[in-house]
């Protein structure tokens, strides 16, 4: 079926395009170019601009481009939070538009999730979020989380409360490709997966796509998840942060060459152990836990067709603990540190008035090190990962009705897997893992068209390639995946495992009419990096790998299908979407796994299918004193590997039946604003025994008694369901001074998280009690009611 897919449809493409283009009209034509920001500085993406009775939609960085026939145009630019500007325009020759928006007062507190794009625009399963706006909604310890604020939305879920891992339509944490202005983060926690890096002072708009993904987009099966920092404003030097019960921010931005070149820095940092060891210095002693995260971002425009952006990022979890106990005199001691480090540099070109060209050079670097110490004996670990990447994507109008899109990337990944030494009184042991290297690279083509006022097809073709290669020493298997006990040396550039694979996407949208669509996409996918993992969450000690002999890429095949209407003239909006999803090449652990410091990874490793369907509803209210939105999902997740459960497929870890999401947002006064969050889902699925026997493993000479051990039954895998997951959460914005004209402007953030104090268990398990031969599964609680107060400023 594939095959056909790929032998007819691109071939019928291109007689549409062709067609289309001779039949256009002869007649000269104008580029017009429209830049919508706001009275902030910040641009608003996504906008609605009604040009004539046609409304197009401006992309995410508030820009749109169309070309014309000379003549005299009505424009009319809306977006929400903003009154509406008209403006009435003669197009005798290319020309510039910048439009500034007004706030509207009195709807600062909507939270919107994206504006009526979803009708017009051929783009589904995408939802977009403000993070001004997001400052709002109730969050744990006044933290803003991007991350954990997208689980709100439907088909996008949280593997829990201590975890900022994202599970989007049945797949893993580690198949969403998380994009920080392009440059790809892999491990986006902090605290542990309490919260994410993201800090909200430098983040403009997060961008999920759930389904039908762009051809520029690869290397992850599931999602792709875009982050946007924002730009500094380039013609007075202004500030703004935020002081919370656990950490503060800084943001501070301004011109380096005023009207060209602009800066923003942002900063932050928890300082739960500053203040533990000021006020509990006995008992706290040298233990503590931090992190600190700094973003800043320069652009500079050289001239009204290029411009150059560099991007930097560099955050670090710091966690030390020492017991010096006395009753023995063996002190321990843990030191445990890890970040990223990303830094982009792009070229942005207008080629002329139809072409146009990115290019970007990227590194990112992500490490661990720790080290524990025993009395005399010192264990220490490191691992990590660092990439060099290169972009050229190239955008081509080639009339009004048809956008063609292309472009290539390179990659180079190392691997580093592990180093380990321990160090016991005068003795040293070290252990050296192999680096592992590979080469990734893609190149991709699309085309957009109307075919006809109601018609527009998206087709895409993206073909990736992926090489491991040399230096490095590899385990050679047995055609069972059982390690020989010999390695092969493989020298630097030379080739082990080589995969390249097609991946079509298709996109379709059918207008019923002015305010409603039906929309269909069709996405294959592919993923060369693997994350090696046994928890619940992305913790630092989690390994990726790449693709190799053994280990195979994963592919993911996706169609979905849904209806977007627009109700009472854009007030509300609602959708409905139904995906279907198939995955192979899935990768589990077998039981007990040890993954570091194990030169046989691999051989711990087994590979299955997996499949995710499911329908998701969505309903919006956009405007108003009263704002906000439902989701709902229900959906099934599975994963089959013929080494587990007897070969039967079983529930994913986060399947989750039913997911219910509502948002609100209420503006009480001019003062005053309130929302508040409401979560539902069912319980995640894990594996309990359904009985226990005990064995007698050997006799205790000593105490002169046998030793005897427990040993548990299962009948099958993920067979049990954790109680259901419900919590509420509210918040109040209080803005003393509304109206003032004053550059220094501040509010206050109170917030409850988990209301009425329910008990979310975080895990579950088993107590025995001897005297009554008793077994009990007990649950573990994380979270009760929280309060949280943050005061937010700005100059």
């Amino acid at each position: 079926m594939n095959a056909l897919k790929r032998t007819y449809l691109y071939p019928l493409v291109a007689f549409i395009s062709w067609f289309a283009t001779t039949c256009e009209a002869s007649a000269q034509t104008h580029r017009l170019n429209i830049a919508v920001s706001g009275d902030s500085s910040y641009t608003i993406p996504y906008a609605t601009v009604k040009l004539q009775q046609e409304k197009l939609t401006t992309d995410s960085l508030g820009q749109l481009a169309v070309d014309l026939p000379s003549g005299i145009y009505a424009l009319s630019i809306s977006a929400v939070g903003y009154y509406n500007e008209t403006r009435q325009i003669r197009l005798y020759n290319d020309t510039t538009l910048q439009i500034l928006l007004r706030t509207r007062q009195s709807m600062l507190g909507n939270v919107t999730v994206s504006a009526n794009r979803h009708v017009v625009k051929n783009q589904m399963s995408v939802q977009s979020i403000n993070i001004e706006q997001l400052k709002k909604l109730p969050v744990i310890l006044g933290e803003i989380d991007p991350l954990k604020t997208i689980t709100l939305l439907p088909g996008i879920k949280s593997g829990g409360e201590a975890s900022a891992g994202i599970y989007v339509r049945g797949g893993g944490p580690d198949q969403n490709l998380i994009l920080l202005d392009g440059i790809p983060v892999y491990n986006p926690n902090h605290l542990l997966g309490f919260f994410s890096i993201f800090n909200g002072e430098a983040i403009r708009n997060i961008e999920v796509i759930k389904g039908g993904m762009p051809a520029e987009y690869g290397g992850r099966l599931s999602s792709v998840i875009n982050v946007e920092t924002r730009s500094g404003n380039k013609d007075s030097i202004k500030g703004s942060g935020g002081i919370g019960l656990i950490s503060s921010r800084l943001s501070v931005e301004g011109p380096l060459v005023k009207g060209r070149s602009g800066f923003i820095i942002s900063a932050r940092r928890t300082y739960i152990d500053q203040v533990g060891r000021l006020v509990a210095k006995s008992r706290i002693g040298d233990n503590g836990y931090y992190f600190y995260d700094i973003n800043a971002k320069a652009d500079y425009v050289i001239n009204k067709n290029n411009t150059i952006d560099l991007t930097f990022y560099n955050g670090t979890d710091d966690f030390s603990y020492v017991d010096n106990d006395d009753n023995d005199g063996r002190d321990r001691y843990f030191n445990g540190n890890w970040g990223n480090t990303l830094v982009g540099l792009s070229l942005k070109q207008q080629v002329n008035k139809k072409l146009k060209h990115d290019f970007s050079a990227i590194y990112n670097q992500f490490n661990l090190d720790s080290r524990i110490t025993y009395a005399t004996t010192t264990f220490a670990f490191a691992s990590g990962l660092k990439d060099y990447q290169l972009k050229s994507d190239w955008t081509y109008n080639v009339r009004s009705f048809m956008k063609w899109k292309w472009g290539a990337q390179y990659i180079w990944h190392n691997f580093r897997p592990g180093a380990g030494g321990v160090t016991s009184g005068i003795q040293e042991f070290k252990s050296q893992l192999n680096d592992q290297y590979a080469r990734e690279a893609a190149a991709y083509f699309s085309t957009d068209i109307r075919v006809s006022p109601t018609i527009n097809i998206i087709a895409g073709l993206r073909y990736s390639y992926f090489n491991q290669v040399g230096p490095t020493e590899q385990v050679i298997y047995d055609a069972d995946g059982v390690p020989t006990g010999e390695v092969q040396r493989y020298e630097r550039g030379e080739s082990i495992a080589k995969y390249h694979y097609p991946e079509p996407r298709v996109n379709l949208l059918y207008r019923l009419n002015a305010t409603s669509s039906l929309k269909a996409s069709y996405t294959r996918t592919v993923q060369y990096l693997h994350l090696a993992t046994t928890s619940a969450a992305t913790f630092p000690s989690d390994l990726w790998v790449p693709s190799s002999r053994l280990i195979r890429p994963g592919i993911a095949a996706q169609v979905a299908l849904g209806y977007f209407r627009d109700i009472n003239n854009g007030v509300y909006e609602f959708s409905a979407e139904a995906y279907y999803k198939t995955m192979s090449n899935q990768l589990e652990f077998r039981p007990g796994a040890q993954l570091l410091l194990n030169q046989n990874i691999e051989g711990e490793m087994i590979f299955g299918t997996g499949k995710a369907y499911g329908l998701e509803l969505f309903l919006q209210k956009k405007q108003g004193q009263f704002t906000g939105w439902i989701g709902y999902t229900i959906s099934r997740t599975e994963r089959t590997f013929p080494d587990l459960n007897e070969g039967r497929a079983f529930p994913y870890r986060y399947d989750r039946t039913h997911d219910l999401s509502l948002v609100a947002n209420y503006r009480l006064s001019p003062k005053w604003e309130a929302s508040g969050v409401f979560v539902y889902g069912t319980g995640n699925a894990l594996t309990m025994p359904v009985g226990r026997f005990t064995y007698n493993v050997g006799y205790d000479t000593y105490r002169g008694a046998p030793i005897f051990t427990n040993v548990n039954q299962y009948s099958g895998i993920n067979d049990y369901r954790m109680p259901a997951y419900h919590r509420m959460d509210i918040a109040f914005t209080y803005t003393p001074k509304p109206d003032s004209k004053k550059r220094f402007k501040s509010s206050w953030n109170f917030s409850l998280y988990n209301l009425y104090n329910r008990y979310n268990p975080y895990f579950i398990y088993l107590d025995t009690d001897d005297s009554e031969r008793t077994i009990q599964g007990k649950k573990v609680f994380l979270f009760p009611i929280i309060p949280g107060v943050t005061w937010n400023f700005k100059f």
